[in-house]
């Protein structure tokens, strides 16, 4: 550091540089130098692998006085309630540097719109673990280089309606890697999930029953998208058939062969990928196949009643006829009867 110093000195007196740019300069050198700037007592600094660690010191805010040449910033354990806006931005440190943050288990439940201002370079978020109840649609604005951002069991059932809106491609441009497993998703959205950039998609342990054709054919439309969909109570009805060829057609889903029926109760505990196309089969085509076969009987119930109507007289004739034929056929019987009532007797008779 002394050998810069001498260098800038001399550099001074050869282009009579003024004496307040050049004490600028010194202080700016000397600010950024590692292991000049205090660390935070709540908090644990590595100078030279540039990581601070703020682990169970009950924080309730971003730490104040982290050096600005931070690269890898981890506080978790904590009670930080709320991001709020420029959460980061406004504590003295500018975080020019900063390319991972990792926020699991401090119990964040709401996150202000530009609440990560300032954090230009960053690519690594991680806000698993938390309770988030509330996330502005804006809050992810200005993270224009991240990669990764992992939100794994971290939401609650209330915010699946503003995750969505917060993870456009507008907000998040450059996300290739997208983790919310383990959360209350029933839903999803093709328009978050638009942008050609995502390689990794987790969805496992959510409450997904069915995935639209639609957002099938987009997800197609990324052929470096790998998706991972295993523990969700998948329908295997009607609606489950575009997961079921894709899920036979493709290599995009990483766990197919772990996707698990749980309904209807005829399929609860199959495997998708086993069944035939036959067994995902609606309840409402059910009902209409019964229909079917009912109306198919009515027809015939009433086209033979017909018949029989159209008919009546020769079936009158017919039964007239029967009749008589049946009562010749007993007089006959009653004459034999008269003539020769015991007939097994005589037989005995004219043996002895």
């Amino acid at each position: 550091m002394m050998n810069g110093v001498k260098l800038w000195s001399t550099y001074l007196r050869q282009n009579r540089m003024p004496l307040w740019a050049f004490s600028v300069a010194v202080l700016g050198v000397i600010v950024s130098w590692p292991g000049v700037c205090p660390c935070p007592s709540e908090c644990k600094c590595m100078d030279k692998s540039r990581l601070v660690e703020c682990k169970n010191t009950n924080l309730t805010q971003i730490p104040w006085g982290i050096p600005p040449s931070t690269q890898n910033l981890l506080i978790t354990g904590n009670n930080i309630s709320l991001l709020r806006r420029s959460a980061f931005e406004g504590n003295g440190s500018g975080f020019f540097y900063l390319g991972t943050l990792s926020l699991p288990g401090n119990q964040i439940e709401g996150i202000e719109p530009s609440a990560f201002e300032g954090l230009a370079n960053l690519s690594t978020l991680n806000l698993s673990g938390n309770a988030l109840a509330s996330i502005a649609a804006d809050a992810f604005l200005g993270l224009c280089q991240l990669h990764s951002l992992s939100m794994n069991y971290a939401l609650e059932p209330s915010v699946e309606d503003q995750l969505w809106p917060a993870l456009h491609p507008s907000n998040l441009p450059s996300l290739t890697k997208l983790h919310v497993a383990g959360n209350y998703l029933t839903k999803l959205s093709e328009e978050a999930m638009s942008t050609g950039s995502l390689q990794l998609l987790d969805l496992r342990s959510n409450l997904l029953q069915s995935i639209t054709k639609q957002t099938i054919t987009l997800w197609q439309s990324h052929y470096k998208l790998k998706v991972y969909l295993s523990s969700n109570p998948w329908m295997c009805d009607c609606e489950l058939r575009p997961v079921y060829w894709w899920v036979r057609n493709t290599s995009q889903i990483g766990d197919g062969q772990l996707l698990t029926c749980f309904g209807p109760s005829t399929l609860n505990g199959s495997i998708l990928s086993q069944l035939r196309p036959e067994h995902l089969v609606c309840p409402e085509d059910t009902a209409a196949s019964f229909v079917f076969l009912g109306i198919v009987l009515a027809l015939i119930a009433a086209t033979f009643v017909m018949v029989l109507y159209l008919n009546r007289r020769g079936l009158k004739r017919w039964a007239r006829n029967f009749r008589y034929a049946c009562h010749d056929q007993m007089d006959g019987y009653q004459y034999r009867y008269e003539q020769d009532p015991e007939p097994r007797l005589a037989r005995v008779t004219a043996v002895i």
